[in-house]
């Protein structure tokens, strides 16, 4: 393979599919392919579900005025391959429409890569004619990447076996702990329990629920201190803020953070905890980067989660919506904190490296490696 191309979103803002695009870029750079890459980001603010679905004409404008420039790197350059990671509803899916027709005419084969659980009920609720489309463009591929075997249902209706790939995501380099650092985790000695929540603050990731079950960690007299990492979703800052204005004896909100800040904050915490309902879950990078820094896990059975994460070997499931389900799942976790933390860094290290997660994709894109 000489020369690839990435089509996605890439920081910022920061969610899974941009931190996983940025990491596969910088992993195959590394191992000396050549790589162009087209950034779809639209906005740099988070915006909730809701939001996402609908034609801003901010999104259209900003869209539209990219596309022709992106169009002619495509039709001006010579690719072997190009990596797609689609959005999860129509409009999202559609956005990425004009990319996959310059392939076709082209003839450069493209894959997609679906960072998400939610692009197969697009597909299933969709009317005649939209299916008829998204089919087209999907059988058009050479193949659809899904993040665990729980989400190979999504493409079973268009693709045939052969042509569904699993591939795991990884955490980056600077995020993953030493051997050393763990070790002093485990060994010290016991004291208040540091909760963290790294991830967008968005209403159907749970950090509405999990700001209302601190009344029961407080009810009940457990000593904690709970850390906040992410974008505000744009719709919920009053909300937030005023909850955090609440507890802010008990909670610390770090804003947007990365790199070695990340590391650090994750390696001080003993549970991460993330109570999510959001309907595109596809598998968090941030249980994985937790795993990676010796953190049990406290989260629900969303998406693509079940794939990275076993009820009572990596932590405790939660019910959604149920703060006191948070709370319970919390002093659980807290009986048998070593275990967790010990299994999860070691699973971590053995399955969900950055470098794990290229290998995974260049397997799967590059006929070449065995």
């Amino acid at each position: 393979m000489n020369k690839l191309l990435m089509i996605g979103p890439f920081p910022d803002p920061v969610h899974g599919m941009s931190m996983a695009n940025q990491m596969l870029l910088c992993g195959l750079e590394k191992k000396g392919y050549r790589v162009d890459h087209i950034n779809t980001a639209l906005l740099s603010k988070i915006e909730s579900t809701k939001d996402q679905k609908k034609i801003s004409f901010k999104k259209l404008f900003t869209a539209v005025g990219h596309i022709s420039g992106e169009l002619f790197k495509i039709f001006s350059n010579s690719y072997d391959v190009a990596y797609i990671t689609p959005g999860h509803s129509f409009i999202g899916f559609m956005r990425y429409s004009p990319y996959m027709l310059a392939c076709i005419i082209k003839r450069i084969p493209y894959f997609l890569h679906s960072h998400g659980g939610q692009l197969g009920n697009t597909y299933q609720e969709a009317g005649k004619l939209k299916k008829s489309t998204l089919k087209f463009l999907i059988k058009k591929s050479k193949g659809a990447i899904v993040l665990g075997d729980s989400l190979k249902w999504m493409f079973q209706d268009v693709l045939p076996p052969e042509k569904i790939f699993v591939c795991h995501n990884g955490v980056p380099e600077d995020i993953v702990s030493s051997k050393y650092d763990i070790e002093n985790k485990l060994n010290k000695n016991p004291g208040i329990l540091n909760l963290l929540y790294l991830s967008n603050l968005m209403e159907e990731k749970g950090i509405l629920d999990l700001l209302n079950s601190l009344e029961y960690f407080i009810e009940n007299h457990l000593n904690f201190k709970l850390n906040l990492a992410g974008n505000i979703e744009k719709n919920l800052e009053k909300d937030i803020y005023s909850l955090l204005e609440k507890n802010k004896d008990k909670v610390t909100y770090y804003g947007i953070i990365g790199g070695e800040k990340k590391r650090s904050l994750l390696l001080e915490s003993d549970i991460f905890i993330l109570p999510t309902y959001y309907p595109i879950e596809g598998q968090p990078i941030s249980i994985l980067e937790a795993m990676a820094n010796g953190c049990a896990i406290v989260t629900t059975d969303q998406g693509g989660i079940g794939d990275i994460f076993q009820a009572n070997v990596n932590g405790i499931e939660c019910i959604k919506r149920n703060p006191h389900s948070i709370y319970d799942a919390v002093f659980k976790v807290s009986k048998e904190l070593r275990r967790f933390q010990k299994q999860n860094y070691e699973t971590a290290l053995d399955n969900y490296t950055s470098n794990d997660f290229v290998k995974r994709v260049e397997k799967i894109i590059n006929p070449s490696v065995k």
